[in-house]
């Protein structure tokens, strides 16, 4: 700010708000007429009106770093975020500021950006590195869009290419040597529901009583618990998360034995949760992981336990269905993803070819069924 004399007693107060797109600086001017103690005065008071608004040169967006840090702090207001998505999205910026923060908008180009993240990011993994360019490129298409550059710079910006190792999983017949296999295990109500439903953990361990329609044989997603926390949230991963799951008698009956043997005989037993530990909280995540652990040896599986993460079941279960024919519809309604595009993560595709012979024999065979 600054406050230079224009006429007897009469002073004008310049008020810098940054830089605009093209990078011409950007002042507000008012005319104050009195002392130039009082003028002086009048400048300190707008300087705390402007910190208090968030406005003026604190809250102006001039570099890259500056601009990760508003598209954050608009992403928290304008959306219904996930916690642990903002944590992520949070380290990935936090990542990102050393690497190309201090590039101006006024002047960007994607040469800019590109020159500066190739060859940073050398020792983390693939999907981590494409994760970094993937949160550079929509920070600044919603700069472009926000009039904060000139040109979508993110049209030029090349992704590295790599393929990050699959998840390992467990066929079809795997899934059902751990059901038959680890009956007696303390958690194996939990083991079994996630290969059941194909649900995340926290949605499964999020379950109450009231969301289990023993007349219907459906569960409903309708929140979730951070198994590692041991917290509770009010809601699920995503809004599309929300849905109704059908299980098979056998799960309904395992369900029904332990809300019969449960300990809470309040009145208010719908609203507990189905799976709580000995300290009447969340269950443990470790306490289930040690479960599939040994579920895993007792069905001969002992060899995949250190590669094999309980999520690896969710796309354990989504493969199977996939390669049993089932409808895409289908997949996404039980997995709670929006669309196709979001569910490819979870399906894993072992490369068979095909012989020419049999495949033009069977084509041939179905089209003379067809005419006769």
């Amino acid at each position: 700010m600054s406050c230079r004399p224009r006429g007897q007693n009469t002073w004008q107060i310049a008020i810098y708000m940054g830089r605009d797109s093209s990078g011409k600086k950007k002042y507000d001017y008012e005319t104050f007429y009195g002392t130039e103690d009082e003028a002086n005065q009048r400048e300190k008071e707008l300087t705390e009106e402007l910190k208090k608004k968030k406005t003026g040169p604190k809250q102006t967006v001039s570099n890259i770093a500056e601009l990760m840090d508003f598209w954050l702090d608009n992403l928290r207001e304008s959306e219904d975020i996930e916690e642990s998505t903002m944590a992520n999205y949070s380290q990935l910026i936090r990542g990102l500021k050393p690497v190309v923060g201090e590039l101006q908008l006024y002047k960007l180009s994607a040469f800019d950006v590109q020159k500066e993240m190739n060859g940073s990011f050398k020792v983390v993994s693939v999907r981590t590195k494409k994760n970094y360019y993937g949160m550079i490129k929509r920070v600044l298409r919603d700069a472009y869009g926000w009039g904060l550059i000139p040109i979508d710079v993110t049209v030029g910006i090349k992704s590295p290419r790599g393929k990050e190792p699959e998840k390992p999983t467990l066929n079809y017949e795997q899934l059902m040597s751990l059901l038959e296999k680890g009956v007696n295990y303390k958690h194996y109500l939990i083991i079994r529901m996630l290969i059941v439903t194909g649900a995340r953990l926290g949605e499964i361990l999020g379950l109450r009583w009231r969301d289990i329609d023993f007349q219907r044989g459906t569960i409903e997603i309708m929140q979730t618990v951070d198994s590692k926390k041991r917290t509770t949230k009010d809601k699920p991963k995503t809004k599309n998360s929300e849905r109704f799951i059908v299980l098979d008698a056998t799960t309904l009956n395992y369900l029904q034995e332990r809300k019969m043997a449960s300990k809470v005989v309040s009145i208010k037993k719908d609203e507990h949760l189905v799976f709580l530990a000995d300290d009447g909280r969340p269950m443990r995540h470790k306490a289930v992981e040690i479960t599939f652990e040994r579920m895993l040896k007792k069905a001969g599986l002992g060899e995949l336990v250190d590669g094999l993460t309980l999520h690896c079941i969710r796309h354990s279960v989504m493969t199977s269905l996939h390669k049993s024919n089932v409808a895409f519809a289908d997949i996404i309604a039980l997995s709670g993803h929006k669309d196709i595009n979001s569910l490819k993560t979870y399906l894993h595709h072992d490369k068979t070819g095909i012989n020419m012979l049999d495949t033009i024999t069977e084509i041939r065979s179905r089209q003379s069924n067809s005419q006769s």
